[in-house]
């Protein structure tokens, strides 16, 4: 019974084949016949139908006009404007970075172990090491005020920058400075000079 089931419904499928194949294609996307298959093969044939030929002038402008806009955008060692920095420069700039931040703010009057006072004000320090002594000498403009003992360490006191220099509270009778530069670190204590005891 079940071969005769399977042989009946084989037949009606071999019956429907063609028809199935002749149905032309509708707008849902369904496949068409035997007319739209010849159709699909002749464009896949004919793909560059339509296009323009170019000749091989116009096709080796084209191709140098691409290598130009290439060759521009990896040209990175663009000349700089103006004069060379090396040539300019010539390590100066070092020495400059060298003296930033070296301006101190002395907000109340100091004396130094050898009488000079040091009053109020803004000064630049400028560190020297003259053999094995270190000094920092605090100048006003141009003008040398006190030239101080220092002693050089390899402490950076935590700062960040490489040259540095600042006023600490140390005591009521000292106040600490450091300072740091390329060449060396260094710390020292001054006296704060006392207005009362001074004048007795």
């Amino acid at each position: 019974m079940k071969k005769i089931f399977f042989i009946l419904v084989s037949i009606l499928l071999l019956n429907a084949l063609p028809t199935i194949a002749d149905e032309p294609s509708d707008v849902s996307g369904g496949y068409g016949g035997i007319e739209d298959t010849m159709q699909y093969t002749k464009t896949i044939e004919n793909g560059f139908v339509g296009q323009k030929q170019i000749t091989d002038e116009e096709f080796q402008k084209t191709l140098n006009a691409v290598k130009a806009k290439q060759n521009k955008k990896k040209k990175i060692n663009k000349p700089f404007k103006g004069k060379n920095f090396n040539e300019e420069n010539n390590g100066d700039y070092i020495g400059e970075t060298a003296a930033k931040n070296l301006l101190l703010g002395v907000p109340l009057c100091l004396t130094n172990g050898d009488g000079t006072e040091i009053p109020m004000g803004h000064y630049k320090i400028v560190g020297e090491k003259k053999k094995d002594e270190i000094f920092l000498d605090f100048y006003q403009s141009s003008t040398l005020v006190a030239r101080v003992p220092a002693i050089e360490t390899n402490n950076d006191f935590d700062e960040k920058a490489m040259n540095f220099v600042k006023l600490l509270p140390y005591n009521e009778q000292r106040v600490k400075v450091i300072y740091g530069s390329m060449d060396f670190n260094a710390y020292t204590f001054i006296k704060i000079k006392n207005e009362i005891s001074d004048k007795n």
